[in-house]
């Protein structure tokens, strides 16, 4: 559990925060780490709860210090503890306290207090039913297993008991004290006041069954037997099986990833380690009973009766050495530190050195380097620019580096700041001035198509990228000379626009880049643009212009429709004005496609008959013309037609009309198309037709 209170550093005095100097703990026992690397420790004699922090402050977590039982669902800064012994922090960050004097489990959640587990009443009772209607008889070692469950050392009962989804169960231990079972059931075993119990990430659970001197194991069939130990007091084995070692009132467990048991051997003064291959190894504490100042080496130090055992977030022992008022990590250096929140003297310094400059997308790298007062600096530090992260790294042996993330381009101040590792306190370097400029880029446009027109709209685009990495954002220009042709914005780094009106002829375009915040302007080399005049045509007569016919007959005359300049696809109509009334015209064919060169159509105009009496006026003719049927007629050299009240539809005789005049007509040819861009396009031409 991350303790709330810690974003606001200004309230720590009134929400728990003391004096190092002044709350040494005067019997630390159970010890644990958060998730996040804070220390916690119960401080038995105080009947309180403390953090470390990793920056090395030094917070209390529950408890006034008033001996007592009180503060159940409020603060647990404002409740009564009584005697606490052993921490652990569940999965959701849930902080468990063995509340020893209390006989009850308690719980800290989002700095609320509750009872989890106990009676308040010392007794052996409650085994398959509710947490909170069981009874315990000193509860003090804790741990959680692989489901979350929380494990109990129910010392003076004995046992060990489990406490899943708010129910207890037994897990080892008949209540009786003594020594048995090893082999059967750890249900069945005997136990002697058990102050320990770890829990592997494969689900072996290890029990300190102190007043046995040994360290047992229950398997995941729930078989118990001895895994360190001759149940003979006494110091020996180092280097050997630990079976076959001496052991004296083991304490507090805590088991690494890579599967080694490290406890605390409390009358030997040491803390131990044991393999996963079973062989015992001393780690801490010459044996000889006493006190030793801060970074000495850890073989040679004196201790006290060391308790309980947890691993930092860097995968330091630490332990409670109870009766010396002290809580010591054992340091990657092989050499026992106090944590930073104990000892105010404790100072960590920090150096950023970044690049004075960088370009936009460049790569570029940054370093740090820690120093402290407890051995090699260890845990994160984090990259800031104002308040901002930027990235993170590890430190090893006191350094790290960094790759700068892509800094926009301008000034930018970066500092580094060192978390802490519960040893060396957290620190910030002195700012660093980086400027960064714009990155250059590339423009290429490309070529525009070559088969284009005048008049119609010009596809023109271009790509502008970085030359480090990165993508621009911004305008593109498409130029010829000084004008602007079109513009547009860049999409993913390409931008494609339109010259809605371009002229036929070769036309040099330049893509031109405005750049942005973080790229440079630049343009690209140019391109030829090549525009044909809109196709179109020609329409002129194939022969004479000039036709004379006697009425009644046919003129005919050639067209002809040449592309002009380029090819005309479009299909071409065609029609006449001008004729003679009565007259009618045709074209063969009637619409022509001109495509690359030519075509022509033959225009038939049928002219009307003529009507004539020799020129006599029609009183005269209608008076006549009975005579003339009776007689046959001198002269075959004209041809006259009669007929009824001088009326069409009768039957003619032709005669020679000398008295005709002949008429002559301008016709109109009109050629109509439609060209690319959609527009008509009429062409026409002049005929002449005389009618005699």
């Amino acid at each position: 559990m991350k303790s709330a209170h810690l974003a606001a550093p200004l309230l720590l005095v009134s929400l728990g925060v003391v004096p190092a100097a002044a709350q040494a703990p005067l019997l630390p026992s159970g010890v644990a780490y958060d998730a996040a690397g804070n220390l916690y420790f119960a401080d038995t004699a105080r009947n309180q709860v403390f953090e470390s922090t990793l920056a090395g402050a030094l917070l209390v977590i529950a408890g006034t210090g008033t001996q007592g039982f009180a503060g159940d669902g409020a603060a647990a800064l404002a409740a009564e503890l009584n005697a606490p012994q052993g921490l652990a922090f569940g999965p959701d960050g849930t902080l468990y306290i063995a509340d020893t004097g209390n006989q009850r489990i308690r719980s800290v959640r989002a700095g609320v207090i509750a009872t989890f587990a106990g009676t308040g009443a010392a007794g052996d009772s409650g085994d398959g039913g509710p947490a909170l209607a069981a009874a315990f008889d000193s509860p003090t070692a804790l741990a959680i297993d692989p489901t979350g469950a929380l494990l109990v050392c129910d010392t003076a009962n004995h046992r060990l008991r489990r406490i899943a989804a708010g129910t207890v169960t037994n897990l080892a231990g008949t209540g009786v004290q003594g020594f048995a079972g090893d082999g059967g059931l750890a249900t069945a075993a005997q136990l002697d006041s058990p102050a320990g119990v770890a829990v592997s990430a494969a689900g072996i659970v290890y029990i300190a069954d102190t007043h046995n001197h040994r360290i047992r194991s229950i398997s995941a069939a729930g078989i118990i037997a001895t895994f360190a130990g001759t149940g003979v007091p006494g110091y020996s084995g180092d280097g050997g099986p630990a079976l076959a070692a001496a052991i004296d009132l083991p304490r507090g467990l805590v088991i690494t990833s890579a599967g080694t048991l490290i406890f605390a051997d409390a009358n030997n003064q040491r803390l131990r380690s044991i393999s996963a291959t079973g062989i015992l190894t001393t780690l801490a504490g010459n044996g000889i009973q006493g006190s030793s100042a801060d970074g000495v080496v850890a073989t040679a130090a004196s201790l006290d009766t060391p308790r309980g055992v947890a691993l930092s977030s860097v995968g330091d022992p630490v332990f409670a050495d109870a009766p010396n008022h002290l809580v010591r990590v054992l340091a990657a250096n092989a050499d026992l530190y106090l944590p930073a929140g104990l000892t105010p003297a404790r100072t960590s310094t920090i150096a950023l050195t970044a690049p004075a400059t960088a370009v936009y997308g460049q790569a570029a790298a940054a370093a740090v380097t820690v120093t402290g007062s407890a051995g090699s600096p260890q845990g994160a530090v984090t990259l800031l620019e104002a308040n901002t992260a930027l990235a993170q790294a590890t430190l090893a042996a006191g350094a790290a580096n960094f790759t700068l993330p892509m800094l926009a381009a301008g000034a930018h101040s970066l500092t580094a700041l060192y978390a802490g590792d519960g040893l060396n306190p957290t620190a910030a370097s002195a700012p660093v001035p980086v400027t960064v400029s714009v990155a250059p880029t590339v423009v290429a446009a490309q070529q525009p198509t070559q088969n284009a027109y005048a008049g119609l709209p010009l596809a023109l685009s271009a790509s502008v990228a970085s030359t480090t990495t990165g993508t621009p954002t911004g305008t593109l220009s498409f130029l010829e000379g000084a004008t602007v042709l079109a513009t547009a914005n860049l999409s993913n780094g390409s931008a494609t626009a339109a010259w809605l009106a371009p002229t036929a002829g070769s036309h040099s375009i330049v893509a031109a880049y405005s750049g942005d915040p973080n790229f440079a302007a630049a343009v690209a080399a140019p391109v030829t643009a090549v525009l044909a005049a809109m196709p179109d045509f020609t329409l002129t007569p194939g022969g004479s212009t000039a036709q004379t016919v006697l009425g009644g007959s046919i003129a005919t005359y050639t067209l002809v429709l040449a592309a002009q300049p380029s090819p005309f696809t479009g299909s071409v109509a065609l029609a006449v004005a001008g004729l003679p009334a009565g007259a009618t015209a045709s074209f063969a064919p009637p619409q022509l496609v001109p495509g690359a060169g030519s075509a022509s159509s033959t225009l038939s105009i049928v002219t009307p008959a003529a009507v004539a009496t020799r020129g006599l006026p029609l009183w005269l003719a209608l008076l006549v013309a009975p005579l003339l049927l009776l007689r046959r007629p001198r002269t075959r050299a004209a041809t006259v037609t009669f007929c009824m009240l001088a009326l069409t539809g009768c039957g003619a005789r032709t005669v020679p009309d000398t008295t005709q005049t002949p008429q002559t007509y301008n016709l109109t040819v009109t050629a109509t198309g439609t060209n690319l861009a959609g527009a008509l396009v009429v062409h026409s031409t002049g005929l002449t037709l005389t009618v005699q």
